[in-house]
């Protein structure tokens, strides 16, 4: 098991979550290895945010062939 992935993960977690900050820039391909599979670490990490009552204002990823730029603002 990768741990480097697991922490970066949680670590974003604990940032969307925990931090003031509201708007975020987040690099995809730092977190998965196939960044066409984009769509079910942002369904993950939505899950996780729903749960812990952060609300999801605006999402949009931005794809290209070798990033994928996720653009997210949150309410908490």
């Amino acid at each position: 098991m990768n741990t480097d992935f697991l922490k970066s993960r949680d670590d974003l977690i604990y940032e969307l979550i925990f931090t003031e900050q509201v708007e975020f820039k987040i690099d995809i391909s730092k977190f998965i290895d196939d960044i066409y599979q984009y769509d079910k670490f942002v369904t993950d990490i939505k899950s996780i945010l729903r749960k812990s009552k952060v609300k999801v204002v605006k999402s949009n990823i931005n794809l290209d062939s070798k990033t994928a730029i996720w653009a997210l603002k949150v309410r908490k």
